[in-house]
């Protein structure tokens, strides 16, 4: 693995990042044994990414091999993810949470002007904080 390793660094690749599941591989073992790990994944180069910046790996659902199939997507606009392949997604369990509410009738008072509604809202909620 250290050469592998190396040679990402010394080649500049990096992960693109990943949607869904971490786990991409298997070994379907119905015991004590059972291990899921995250094996395959898209490499990308600087370069490469400056030419195809909107991009979305996905990991589909495997019907007869131990690994995932990955599907890479161009996608448009708002829905890039960050480096950390992050998309936000609502918890219901949050509403649980006594501060839930009165942080988002907070965040949802304040009069703010945005072309990336998501971000500012966090960034209101951390400064009521």
């Amino acid at each position: 693995m250290a050469q592998f390793r190396g040679a990402l660094e010394s080649n500049e690749l990096y992960d693109v990042g990943y949607v869904g599941n971490l786990f991409t591989w298997s070994n379907r073992h119905s015991d004590h044994t059972f291990t899921k790990e995250r094996l395959d994944r898209y490499l990308m180069s600087a370069k490469w990414e400056g030419m195809f910046r909107e991009v979305v790996v996905e990991g589909l659902v495997a019907r007869s091999s131990d690994h995932k199939p990955m599907l890479l997507s161009f996608v448009e606009g708002e829905r890039r993810l960050n480096k950390r392949g992050f998309v936000f997604r609502f918890e219901a369990s949050w509403l649980k949470d006594e501060e839930c509410k009165s942080l988002v009738e907070g965040a949802w008072s304040k009069k703010v002007q945005s072309s990336k509604p998501i971000e500012k809202g966090a960034k209101v909620i951390e400064d009521m904080r």
